[in-house]
């Protein structure tokens, strides 16, 4: 998600755990069985089509799980491509440091110094604050200009002009949005000439990160095959798009080594991208995260695992059809890795809480159950009823002659509350931003909210034309 997802990961840290090993005993090192039967249990009860996991330390991959399939049906390989979602940006916020390290990048001049088209926006954000996500922009600015795909989709300087004008929010307090790193992918552009390219010589390739694609092109050549949505609870492979002006904040992807080998370079003591120190600023949090007990570095998350002393730092994210995420535990070095060909907006936190079950499992602390289900997950279903329920009531409504006023004003306030349920999402997400991320609820409700005027309307017209009942 790059843009509404991300923060739904807090909730896979702050939810209670079941008693375990005390914080200060030493951490055994689970087993491969015991870690490839955890992931094994998480992925069934979640019904993730195609998942590959590893473990890894300073030296590399320590152990690695490959289940499921991709969505053409071939088995899942340490070589199946996924999309990273917004595990891309703390890829994006180290390319921003190789370009303040070189000189060419001051991280604490305003944005339109780089960028002029921001020029107009209500705030005056530097860098460093799009890098800890206290601009001002908020999470729907991101909306209307991320998710897009194919040859129509508005380039990178028509999505600046559009976040310039969003409203501002609170400079200085960080708000999640991948508004933000879109503007800093444009930075990166006006400084070097080409974001994705970059990339690609300042971090990808230095890490070993061979395998990495960045935009459509590169990834119909990586093999990248559709994700999965869920659709009314079923998984369906429809989700293939990659947003080509989207690398630095959610359309980075890559197989499992790729992503292991950035995780390896956090471990390291002499990594292959700035040095270890550098790193690991980027890496401690600065800013709090309103409502989560974090803290927001330069593109990533500070906190602990819940119930727990075990200090951790992360980033997840998702795209329609893809999940991925990164854990890394400093105490442990050693790092967790999943990437998932499927995502439901409605479970980010079950769906990425394999990730953090893995490293209860090297913090020796026992991860919970994995879930079996999730009530958000009936939404679509209530949308659904909701629909059919309004779709008979406009059929009744036109038998009827002169409907009795007790019944109109039942269904007019059933069809204005169907309004007012679709208009909150609808309007916060937008009808793309809806129909991207949860198609099936979008639709129900879109559905529900026009049954609802049309019931209305019909029994409010019946009941005030004149003549006998």
């Amino acid at each position: 998600m790059p843009g509404p997802i991300a923060p739904l990961l807090a909730l896979a840290l702050m939810s209670p755990l079941p008693a375990g090993a005390p914080a200060d005993a030493p951490a055994p090192t689970p087993t491969p069985a015991a870690m490839d039967a955890y992931v094994r249990d998480h992925r069934e009860a979640t019904a993730v089509p195609g998942l590959a996991y590893a473990v890894v330390g300073p030296d590399g991959v320590e152990h690695q799980g490959l289940l499921g399939h991709d969505g053409e049906g071939a088995p899942v390989t340490e070589e199946t491509p996924f999309l990273w979602g917004s595990v891309a940006k703390p890829v994006t916020a180290t390319a921003a440091l190789v370009l303040a390290d070189e000189g060419r990048l001051d991280l604490d001049a305003p944005v339109e110094e780089y960028v002029p088209d921001f020029a107009g926006f209500g705030a005056r954000p530097t860098v460093r604050d799009l890098l800890t996500q206290t601009s001002g922009l908020t999470e729907t600015a991101a909306f209307p200009v991320s998710d897009h795909y194919g040859p129509d989709a508005p380039d990178t300087a028509e999505r600046v002009r559009r976040v310039a004008d969003s409203p501002v929010g609170e400079p200085g307090t960080h708000e999640y949005s991948s508004a933000n790193y879109l503007l800093l992918g444009a930075v990166i552009e006006r400084v070097a000439g080409d974001t994705d390219a970059y990339l690609r010589t300042s971090v990808l390739d230095p890490a070993g990160m061979d395998g990495a694609f960045t935009g459509s092109a590169e990834a119909d050549a990586a093999g990248l095959a559709p994700g999965h949505r869920i659709l009314w609870g079923l998984p369906v492979a429809d989700a293939g798009g990659v947003d080509d002006e989207g690398t630095a904040f959610g359309y980075l992807g890559g197989d499992l080594t790729d992503l292991a080998a950035f995780a390896r370079m956090q471990l390291q003591a002499d990594p292959a991208v700035l040095d270890a120190d550098a790193l690991a600023r980027a890496r401690t949090g600065m800013v709090p995260v309103p409502g989560a007990a974090q803290r927001y570095g330069f593109g990533w998350r500070e906190t602990t695992l819940s119930g727990t002393d075990t200090p951790v730092v992360f980033h997840g994210g998702a795209t329609p059809g893809h999940a991925a995420i990164l854990v890394l535990l400093p105490d442990q070095e050693r790092a967790v890795v999943v990437l998932q060909n499927h995502y439901d907006v409605l479970r980010d936190g079950q769906i990425q809480g394999v990730a953090f079950g893995l490293a209860r499992l090297l913090s020796g602390t026992e991860p919970d159950p994995a879930p079996r289900f999730a009530a958000v997950a009936a939404v679509p279903w209530a949308a659904t009823g909701a629909a059919l329920a309004l779709a008979a009531g406009v059929v009744a409504a036109l038998r009827v002659r002169r409907p009795r006023p007790a019944a109109t004003a039942v269904w007019a306030a059933l069809g204005l509350g169907a309004v007012g349920a679709a208009a909150w999402p609808l309007s916060a997400l937008g009808p793309h931003g809806a129909l991207t991320w949860a198609p099936d609820t979008a639709v129900a409700l879109l559905a529900a909210a026009v049954l609802g005027v049309a019931v209305t309307a019909i029994r409010l017209t019946r009941h005030l034309r004149p003549g006998p009942r």
